[in-house]
């Protein structure tokens, strides 16, 4: 078995290879990045997509990325290892394992000192596999997701639009007070937002608004359309999510309940990225603003990732919402590293 770097020219046969490996549990989905499978990954300043092959064939593959992050209060390099599939006849021989050590080998070269994954609830054996490798569930988050059925009626008193140049400086100083005092926050300049924004694919300054009241910027709010890089075809659902569907197919527009997918839908969704506030409520109108323009777009759902007590889930009250549990699981990758017991932050792209 090989196992080297992904090129461009691997492009269509990883394509083919996803749509053989269905994610998810709860939700069975099949997952393509297209038109560009290279494209989830070039969110993130420093990455890697390796590909697991037995006579030039691949049947395997997973990928890395590299951001800063404050840790006990200095700003270190992190790698987020994600989206690893192996083709199901090839599973049981310690293929994702092999790739999981690759990419640690990879990371630290660069100079990461911690690596971490995201794995949904009810993933049993995303948890089992990490565990082996000698990760550890830090910490247990939320995702809401925001169902998106019509456009919202919101007062503004003050100005939506876009970001700009000129704010670039005022929405980074935004962005840091918001998330000072978590773990894994990476502190941004305003060259480094718009390198963010500039490098993001389906992503420009379109894609973040503001809001200011008494010409002061007092929230922001990007959202990263992920139905125009991924595709997400809903295969299988289990007992409880076809009775969901089922109860808010009859009651769902009376008491306001998020409509749940179907087979062979679909799914259209957008990544909140980034996010900042002074208050909760400056958020929700741009919150309410993003909503409208996904519903316009045919987006049905919204999400974001944070602490289960964020002040950030005061801003969602008026939205319908189904919440995801998700696991925090690091590795580090230096003996004297370790997390503080604070909250953590973790950025959109990583969803």
């Amino acid at each position: 078995m090989e196992i080297r770097p992904a090129t461009e020219k691997d492009n269509a046969a990883l394509q083919v290879l996803q749509v053989k490996c269905p994610q998810g549990t709860t939700l069975v989905v099949s997952t393509v990045n297209t038109p560009d499978f290279f494209a989830r990954v070039k969110a993130y300043k420093d990455y890697q997509v390796y590909v697991a092959c037995e006579n030039e064939r691949i049947v395997g593959s997973a990928a890395c990325g590299i951001r800063d992050a404050v840790i006990n209060g200095q700003v270190m390099k992190i790698g987020h290892q994600f989206q690893a599939f192996v083709h199901p006849e090839y599973r049981g021989r310690r293929i994702a394992g092999e790739l999981t050590q690759i990419r640690e080998q990879y990371l630290r070269q660069r100079g990461a000192v911690l690596a971490y994954s995201l794995i949904m609830e009810g993933n049993v054996p995303s948890m089992r596999h990490v565990e082996r490798q000698y990760y550890r569930r830090h910490r247990t988050l939320v995702m809401p997701g925001l169902s998106v059925s019509k456009e919202m009626e919101y007062k503004c008193f003050g100005r939506i639009r876009p970001i700009i140049v000129a704010d670039l400086d005022a929405v980074a100083d935004l962005l840091n007070k918001t998330w000072s005092d978590y773990e894994l926050y990476e502190p941004m300049t305003g060259k480094e937002l718009a390198q963010f924004i500039n490098r993001t694919p389906a992503y420009d300054f379109h894609n973040v608004f503001v809001l200011e009241e008494n010409d002061e910027i007092v929230a922001c709010l990007g959202f990263w359309d992920w139905s125009q890089v991924t595709r997400l075809v809903v295969e299988k659902l289990n007992v409880k999510m076809q009775m969901a569907g089922y109860v808010s197919g009859i009651a769902g527009p009376l008491l306001r309940m998020p409509k749940a997918p179907r087979i062979g839908e679909v799914l259209k969704q957008m990544m909140l990225t980034p996010i900042g506030f002074q208050n909760p409520r400056h958020l929700t109108v741009l919150l309410q603003q993003v909503n409208n323009l996904a519903f316009q777009r045919g987006v049905g759902y919204i999400y974001c990732i944070c602490e289960s007590v964020h002040p950030l889930l005061k801003s969602l009250k008026g939205f319908s919402r189904i919440d995801t549990t998700i696991h925090l699981y690091v590795k580090p990758l230096r003996e004297d590293i370790s997390l503080a017991d604070k909250p953590v932050f973790i950025n959109g792209i990583d969803l």
